[in-house]
């Protein structure tokens, strides 16, 4: 599947529309312009945002996200392929529908976040850093004390994102995800898929 037949991956507040990894891109703008702009749609009220261990029989859910993002239920990093189906997911509702998704696995003493996205239509509103509070309370209960993730060299705005929330890169495993994909593939803005980043959080 090409870059421009993907399901819109984000929502550009500037046209108001939903594009895909091919069109999107970064825009530097100050904090103020940023909180100027428009979110997609009506934001949901953080009161009606739950979220949940999905069930067996929401299971369908889960499939159809990361089918919507990925075209994949089945994902490799730190050296091992993750079936989702096999993973405990979290379910994020905004208003009893399916905003996103959490999918994490333990690992020896470590919590690994296999998957995580939000439906274009509910991002901006914190579901995706709810998701992350979420597995953290998650991960103490199972007495781990480090959480872990990776994502490509392309995707920025989780690289951002993780950064942000306390995330460190720990590794880069150049070529890894080129060499799972048979060859290069067009992401975010068109920069090459190529690398395995890994990050880390102490908890």
């Amino acid at each position: 599947m090409s870059v421009s037949d993907r399901n819109p991956q984000y929502h550009c507040p500037l046209r108001d529309k939903f594009i895909n990894i091919g069109e999107a891109d970064f825009l530097v703008v100050s904090k103020q312009a940023k909180a100027d702009l428009p979110k997609p749609g009506e934001p949901v009220a953080q009161a009606n945002i739950v979220f949940h261990r999905a069930l067996e029989e929401e299971m369908d859910d889960i499939l159809e996200v990361c089918n919507y993002f990925w075209d994949e239920t089945e994902f490799f990093c730190f050296d091992q392929t993750f079936d989702v189906t096999k993973c405990v997911n979290i379910l994020a509702l905004a208003e009893g529908e399916v905003a996103g998704f959490l999918s994490h696995k333990k690992v020896d003493d470590a919590v690994v976040i296999v998957a995580l996205n939000v439906y274009p239509e509910f991002q901006g509103q914190g579901i995706a850093r709810l998701l992350l509070k979420e597995v953290t309370e998650q991960a103490h209960k199972q007495e781990c004390n480090t959480l872990k993730l990776a994502t490509s060299n392309d995707d920025l705005p989780a690289l951002c994102l993780y950064q942000k929330l306390g995330f460190r890169i720990t590794d880069v495993k150049v070529g890894a995800v080129a060499k799972h994909h048979g060859g290069d593939l067009k992401g975010f803005g068109g920069i090459p898929i190529r690398d395995e980043i890994r990050l880390e959080k102490k908890i």
